[in-house]
C-alpha cells in the first residue's frame, strides 16, 4: 500500500501551481495542501486540493512563522515551492524551516541569483564559454553612447524583471532604438536577435548533474512571438542537451529549471537565452511525454532514488492551443484520441472548475 504523503504548495496563486497540482494528482498517496496570497485562485477550485488557506503575504519573518505553523498543524511531509519568489524564500530560509519536513531540491542562493538575472546569466555564460547571444546592459547615458558604436541590428530589448516574453521589443535601427530608450527607464538589457528558432530543455538536477529531462520545440505561437508556445513537439537533441548539461554543471544546480535556448541558423549552434528557475507552463506536457517532474522532485526530497526514464517523442498542445487550433481546424474536435492523449483536454474534463474560474476572471478583465 502506498504511504500517504502530505504535500504543501506554499504559492498556490502562482501561474504554474495548477499544472503542478495536475501532475501530482496522477500519483497515488499525495494529499495536497495549498496556501495562497489570494482568496480565490484556480487552485482553490481544483478537486485535487485537499486544503486551501488564504494568507495576505507577510514580511519574510512573519511568512516563515506561518509556513512553520502550517507544516506542524498539518503534518506536512514535503514542501514544493513553485515560482521563483517562493523558491528564493525557501533557499534563503532553509535553515529556519521546520526540521520535521523535507523541501524539494533547491539551488544555492548565489547560483539561483545568477540564473534568474539576465545580465548575471549572460556574464556567467560568457565567462564559462557557454554559447549565448551578444548582449549589452544600458545603465547610463555613457553606456548608451558606447553601445551605439558597437551594436548590430536587429536587436531585442528585454525588461530585466519580466518573464514569459512580456515587454520584449525587436528593434531594427538606431533611430528606433533611440526613440525606445527615450521613453524607457534605465537599466535596459539589450540582446542580439538570433535568426533561427526557439527550443527548450526542462531539467531536474542534483549537485550539477541532470537526472532527468525533456526537450521541446514550439510549433504553435502564443499571444505574441515571444510568449510561451501553446503547442510543441518533444524530441531528442544531443546538442541542446550538451548545452544544458554544461550550464547546469557549472552552476552546480540542484532542483528543477527550464532553459530557453535558440538555434542560431548563421552559427549553426544552440545558444542559451534564459533560465526559468522554477516549474514551467508545459510541465503537464512533460508528464504526458513520460517525465513527471513534480513527483520526481518529491522523491528526491524523500531521499528516494528516481528511475532514469526516457521521454516519448510526442506532440502536445496546451488547452489554449486547442482552442486556437479549433478556430482554423474544427476537425480537431473529432480527433478524440489525440485530444485525450496529447493535450490538456483530459485534465480539464477531469477537473474543470479551475479552468472555468480562470475563464470567468478573464471575462471580468475584458468587460
Amino acid at each position: 500500500m502506498t504511504p500517504r504523503r502530505n504535500v504543501l504548495i506554499p504559492d498556490g496563486d502562482s501561474t504554474w501551481a495548477l499544472s503542478v497540482i495536475q501532475c501530482l494528482s496522477q500519483i497515488e498517496g499525495y494529499k495536497l495542501f495549498v496556501l495562497s496570497n489570494k482568496k480565490r485562485t484556480a487552485t482553490r477550485f481544483s478537486k485535487h486540493t485537499s486544503y486551501y488557506k488564504f494568507y495576505q503575504r507577510q514580511q519574510d519573518v512573519s511568512w516563515l512563522e506561518i509556513i512553520n505553523s502550517e507544516i506542524e498543524s498539518n503534518a506536512i511531509d514535503v514542501v514544493v515551492p513553485i515560482a521563483e519568489n517562493e523558491v528564493s524564500f525557501f533557499i534563503r530560509f532553509k535553515e529556519r524551516i521546520s526540521k520535521t519536513i523535507r523541501v524539494i531540491p533547491l539551488a544555492d542562493l548565489k547560483d539561483f541569483e545568477i540564473a534568474i538575472n539576465k545580465k548575471k546569466l549572460s556574464d556567467f555564460a560568457k565567462a564559462n564559454n557557454i554559447p549565448h547571444p551578444k548582449y549589452f546592459h544600458i545603465t547610463s547615458e555613457t553606456d548608451k553612447q558606447e553601445i551605439l558604436s558597437q551594436i548590430r541590428f536587429p536587436i531585442l530589448i528585454k525588461p530585466m524583471t519580466l518573464k514569459g516574453g512580456d515587454g520584449i521589443k525587436k528593434i531594427d535601427s538606431i533611430s528606433e532604438l533611440l526613440k525606445t530608450l527615450e521613453t524607457s527607464s534605465l537599466p535596459q538589457f539589450v540582446q542580439e536577435y538570433i535568426e533561427g528558432y526557439d527550443i527548450d530543455c526542462s531539467v531536474l538536477c542534483l549537485d550539477g548533474k541532470i537526472l532527468t529531462y525533456t526537450i521541446q520545440k514550439g510549433n504553435l505561437t502564443g499571444y505574441n512571438q515571444y510568449a510561451p508556445q501553446l503547442g510543441f513537439e518533444f524530441l531528442e537533441n544531443e546538442e541542446v542537451l550538451k548545452v544544458a548539461k554544461d550550464t547546469m554543471s557549472k552552476l552546480n544546480w540542484s532542483g528543477v529549471a527550464h532553459l530557453d535556448l535558440r538555434y542560431d541558423a548563421n552559427a549553426n549552434d544552440y545558444k542559451l537565452i534564459e533560465i526559468n528557475a522554477r516549474f514551467w507552463g508545459s510541465v503537464e506536457g512533460s508528464k504526458k511525454a513520460g517525465i513527471n517532474f513534480p513527483d520526481h522532485a518529491i522523491q528526491l526530497a524523500l531521499n528516494h532514488a528516481i528511475e532514469i526514464q526516457e521521454f516519448e517523442p510526442i506532440n502536445y498542445m496546451r488547452l489554449k492551443g486547442v482552442l486556437k487550433t479549433v478556430k482554423s481546424r474544427p476537425i480537431l474536435l473529432f480527433k478524440t484520441k489525440y485530444l485525450m492523449n496529447n493535450t490538456e483536454v483530459k485534465s480539464f474534463l477531469k477537473d474543470p472548475l479551475p479552468t472555468l474560474y480562470k475563464f470567468r476572471e478573464w471575462l471580468g478583465r475584458q468587460f
